[in-house]
């Protein structure tokens, strides 16, 4: 269990168990009354606690847990180092403390070293015999990710060692990652954050809200997922391939903004999602090759072939992505019967200007946002 009141933090550490015991069941609370509701009813092996929870601390947290047993391992995180605040831990029998900010590779061999659990790979592999039922089964029963580099995770991760300029340029790069924008709307329209205002539809306004501590904790979640990193060279080809399509909606969206008036940031920003169904099937592919098995680029087709449209809405459903969001996105492939958004209109005719348009929709779409085929 990880109880954790800040989102980003809290969902780097449920990865970090993940990645250390992938079949691990794992619940993360955001106070401690519901932790130790949850503790009670069903226990815990593991018990990552953050120091400054809302209301009750974390100590206090660990005080009921050690009054009704010791075996559970606790692990007390906090922001503070200060010699009274490790040695009040350890008064209750803490197992492990680790300082915020920690390294990812740190705390999973703080957490290797304390736990006697088995090993990563020998619980990894999927019950299934094929990339077909592996596609499926993770797409039913696992949560989707999205490939990053890991140069760039490490970049981000080190990006407070930056000056004011080079952090500025890494931040400019990072908002056209897919991976990267996907996740952080996603926190960012998370119940934690949005809590009743409007959905935050641009990596600039999640960022603004996140922060950067938040920021550097999701790169390096998604770094942490298995298939992250594509190692094979048809499915860097791939990724390459959908990263281009995004990059060149987004300078089409860009160019219409100069004669026709919408949301161009959160335009843009859906662009970079345009793929992210293609994406994540690319991310299984590789974990599929990560646990010995060999599939090639004819394989790879016809995988997303058939999966990348059930993908790509698993994707979003799961990581909560915005109807708003969904919807512009959507319309770059589809625009619905009756639609008056502006902006889903401008993606469709962006969508059109980037795959063809066969069936002439153009003009007609052009002339309800005012353009001519010669502005495009």
């Amino acid at each position: 269990m990880v109880v954790e009141d800040d989102a980003s933090t809290g969902a780097l550490l449920v990865q970090l168990v993940k990645r250390l015991w992938p079949r691990a069941s794992v619940v993360l609370a955001s106070d401690a009354l519901s932790a130790l509701d949850q503790w009670k009813s069903a226990g815990a092996d593991l018990v990552l606690l953050d120091w400054g929870l809302p209301g009750m601390s974390g100590i206090d947290v660990l005080k009921q847990i050690r009054r009704s047993e010791t075996k559970t391992v606790c692990v007390m995180i906090s922001g503070n180092a200060d010699r009274e605040v490790i040695l009040a831990a350890r008064t209750h029998q803490v197992d492990a403390f680790i300082v915020k900010p920690f390294a990812a590779k740190q705390v999973m061999a703080r957490l290797s070293e304390i736990m006697a659990l088995p090993s990563a790979d020998a619980q990894q592999q999927a019950p299934v015999d094929s990339i077909e039922d592996f596609v499926g089964y993770q797409m039913t029963q696992g949560i989707l990710g999205l490939p990053i580099d890991p140069e760039l995770a490490g970049a981000i991760e080190g990006i407070r060692e930056l000056d004011a300029g080079a952090r500025t340029k890494l931040l400019r790069q990072c908002q056209f990652h897919p991976a990267l924008v996907f996740r952080v709307l996603s926190l960012v329209n998370s119940g934690q954050y949005i809590q009743g205002r409007d959905s935050v539809e641009t990596f600039e306004g999640a960022i603004h809200q996140v922060g950067l501590a938040g920021f550097i904790n999701l790169a390096v979640e998604m770094s942490l997922h298995p298939g992250s990193e594509l190692k094979a060279d048809f499915l860097k080809t791939r990724r390459v391939q959908f990263h281009r399509d995004s990059l060149s909606l987004a300078e089409i969206v860009t160019k219409l903004g100069a004669n026709a008036t919408f949301d161009l940031p959160a335009c843009r920003s859906a662009c970079m999602l345009l793929r992210v169904g293609e994406l994540s099937l690319l991310q299984l592919m590789q974990s599929w090759i990560d646990l010995g098995n060999v599939i090639d680029d004819s394989v790879c087709a016809s995988v997303l072939k058939t999966h990348s449209s059930q993908a790509g809405n698993r994707i979003k459903t799961q990581w909560n992505i915005p109807n708003t969001i969904r919807g512009r996105i959507g319309s770059a492939y589809l625009l619905p019967t009756g639609t008056v958004r502006i902006d889903s209109v401008v993606m469709r005719i962006a969508g059109l200007l980037l795959m063809g348009d066969p069936h002439r929709e153009l003009p007609r779409l052009l002339a309800r946002v005012g353009l001519t085929e010669s502005q495009v």
